[in-house]
């Protein structure tokens, strides 16, 4: 399979043929996600030494997710290698609407790599969750003999009473801020995890060789259940768009009084980077367009506990793999995107340790 492109992917990937532009933009938008994972992953994925996207600290990471992702050479890349090997957990933080996707959807990251077996944790307040069972959609309308719940509400309230919607709202920076997705589609296997966890959460033995957990919480209050476990042979991060160089919506400088940015927000991004760097497992982030890109690195260098505190895997770029349909922002609707136009890679910094010689103690 190749993956310099869609075009060359879908065609070494057996995959119909797109003959509009409408199928290319719906079916970008569609994969997007699982193939942005893969095409950054696999060995023969195009980012690379010679292309300069590759660092060489990143290809050391990259080399070392790949001798679990991939089976010796010489082996045949099946589903019955993959016994004794560990499984490989990819945790994408701050989830929206890559929660909601069809499980046969993530599926396609096992057919890029036969043996192995995927756990994915989908980690943010925005995740989506199945919907409970036998629950029934509400209906908005209103019988002839009760008035809608708006015209019941204004017909009560007394003439001479100002109601809380005249009230002069106070003002509110334009910050991103995403709804959350509709719940999923509930499948047999789904089970609460929230024992487990102790979020509200759920987990799904999809196949054999994939996992999926959603919990509806910031990372920062689940982390400590996977410290001590994560490895940067079978552990990674993902952050589709992340925003840290967003305005927070709750944080406050209070030297200037300004919104601190998401990165370095208390509430948000801020306890959460210092704790990914601290487990030196890579940490792949995309961006929606080349200016949120560029916003995101340059909060790198402003966010305590993060600055100068990590080394490149990947350097920042165009994302193959983005997907081709444009967008209308959802916080500014004079902005056109397009998901994971862009992507780039970074892990905790490595500090060699050199050990001195007996007669350099003394002097």
């Amino acid at each position: 399979m190749s993956f310099a492109n869609w075009d060359l992917f879908w065609y070494t990937r057996n995959f119909p043929s797109m003959d509009t532009e409408r199928s290319r933009r719906h079916a970008s938008k569609l994969l997007t996600y699982p193939i942005t994972i893969g095409g950054a992953l696999h060995q023969f994925s195009g980012l690379t030494l010679s292309n300069q996207r590759l660092t060489p600290e990143g290809s050391r990471s990259l080399a070392a997710l790949r001798t679990t992702l991939h089976v010796p050479t010489g082996t045949p890349e099946t589903e019955e290698n993959a016994v004794g090997k560990p499984q490989v957990r990819v945790f994408i933080l701050g989830a929206r609407a890559e929660s909601s996707l069809p499980p046969h959807v993530w599926e396609q990251l096992t057919m890029l790599f036969p043996s192995t077996h995927f756990h994915l944790f989908f980690i943010g307040p925005q995740v989506s969750l199945p919907k409970p069972p036998g629950s029934q959609p509400k209906s908005s309308t209103a019988t002839p003999d009760q008035p809608p719940a708006t015209e019941q509400a204004t017909s009560e309230t007394p003439e001479n009473e100002t109601t809380a919607i005249e009230k002069p709202a106070s003002y509110v920076p334009n910050v991103y801020e995403p709804p959350t997705p509709a719940p999923i589609e509930r499948l047999k296997r789904t089970r609460e995890s929230i024992a487990r966890y102790g979020v509200p959460s759920y987990t799904v033995p999809y196949t054999p060789q994939l996992t999926i957990t959603g919990m509806q919480a910031n990372y920062a209050e689940v982390h400590a259940q996977f410290a001590d476990t994560l490895d940067p042979y079978s552990d990674l991060f993902f952050l589709f768009s992340p925003g840290f160089g967003f305005p927070s919506p709750t944080s406050v400088n209070p030297d200037t009084n300004e919104p601190l940015l998401q990165i370095a927000s208390p509430t948000e991004w801020g306890p959460v980077l210092p704790m990914l760097l601290a487990s030196k497992c890579a940490i792949f982030v995309t961006g929606f367009s080349p200016a949120d890109v560029e916003r995101d690195v340059k909060s790198l260098s402003k966010a305590p506990d993060v600055a100068g505190e990590f080394d490149w895997v990947i350097t920042p770029g165009k994302n193959e793999f983005g997907s081709e349909k444009w967008e209308i922002a959802d916080f500014d609707p004079r902005v056109m995107v397009k998901t994971n136009w862009g992507i780039w890679a970074i892990r905790g910094k490595s500090r060699d340790i050199r050990e001195r010689s007996g007669f350099s103690l003394f002097r």
